[in-house]
């Protein structure tokens, strides 16, 4: 229904009701005709269902199926009841934006890379076995998503020259914290708190040439991070110990990395202000990371903690 019957756009509020742009100020208009006012700079995230010229037909802040299918099903009633002019093709004439909030926009580094992130709450079965964990908070039991963003510099650096089986390769240090502090986290159940780089209890990340041909070149990743927000960690009231694994692959005749998966798989307890709803103790959670092309708009969304994108890319 969202494809064949409605636009369907995807946008992050955070930044939409910031911009100084036509965007910005189309989406507030549009929101302002709800109940996601935005009172004192409050979020007006949901879903909307809108006409061209900015008219709102149905919202609601859910992200529950059934409500987002009564959701457009009530726009498309009310979409199918407006005067036959009003739905024409062509009925709107959309000016040009004119010029773009570069303040509130984010596009990916030139000749970087980005690779997918998907977290998910386990829990462990008979022996060693882990299977998708359960969790009381509506919705915590499903898959969060995110991605990481490296620069040209920091996946060539992982390129050694001259390389040799068994050859060590340390992790950037900017790309380390990075990893760490903005994507171990648990955002199964909201929007939780980055880890503060004093967090990082004991992190070791390096890759391994394992392989070494003249058209490929294998490296393997391992590692582990504990981070806490105690320096004593069993008094810490959040915290992540994971063991990290990976594999890249690197072309050496087109110069370029046709994989990079990582796995992050440890325990991690506590709650941040925004995601209530945790599970009791240190329970299993796992973090796993793959390389896309970047072609798609759906690549191309920013990393969450990209919202402060100096601070995302700082060495610090």
């Amino acid at each position: 229904m969202a494809t064949k019957e409605f636009v369907p756009v995807a946008g992050d509020d955070w930044y939409q009701r910031r911009r100084q742009d036509a965007e910005g100020v189309f989406f507030r208009m549009v929101a302002d005709q709800g109940p996601q006012k935005g009172v004192g700079g409050s979020t007006r995230q949901g879903i909307y269902c809108l006409t061209a010229s900015g008219k709102l037909l149905a919202f609601k802040n859910s992200i529950d199926a059934l409500v987002m299918r009564e959701t457009l099903e009530l726009g498309l009633k009310r979409w199918r009841a407006l005067p036959a002019e009003e739905r024409r093709p062509g009925a709107v004439k959309v000016r040009p934006l004119g010029k773009v909030d570069a303040q509130y926009t984010r596009t990916p580094p030139v000749g970087g890379l980005i690779l997918r992130s998907f977290t998910r709450i386990l829990e462990r079965e008979a022996g060693s076995k882990f299977v998708k964990g359960k969790c009381g908070f509506k919705g915590g039991d499903r898959p969060a998503r995110d991605h990481v963003w490296l620069t040209r510099e920091e996946w060539q650096s992982l390129i050694p020259t001259g390389p040799r089986k068994g050859q060590i390769v340390p992790m950037p240090a900017t790309l380390t914290r990075r990893l760490v502090r903005f994507h171990l986290l648990d955002n199964t159940r909201g929007e939780p708190a980055y880890w503060r780089t004093e967090d990082l209890r004991k992190v070791s990340l390096t890759w391994t040439v394992t392989s070494v041909t003249d058209a490929e070149l294998t490296l393997e990743l391992t590692g582990s991070a504990l981070v806490s927000t105690d320096a004593k960690v069993e008094k810490a009231n959040r915290g992540y110990d994971a063991a990290l694994r990976g594999v890249l692959r690197y072309d050496r005749l087109s110069k370029r990395i046709t994989q990079l998966d990582v796995l992050a798989l440890g325990e991690h307890w506590g709650r941040s202000t925004f995601t209530p709803g945790d599970r009791p103790g240190r329970t299993p959670l796992g973090i796993a990371f793959e390389l896309v092309s970047g072609e798609t708009a759906a690549d191309r969304i920013p990393p969450q903690a990209a919202r402060e994108v100096s601070r995302y890319f700082a060495v610090k």
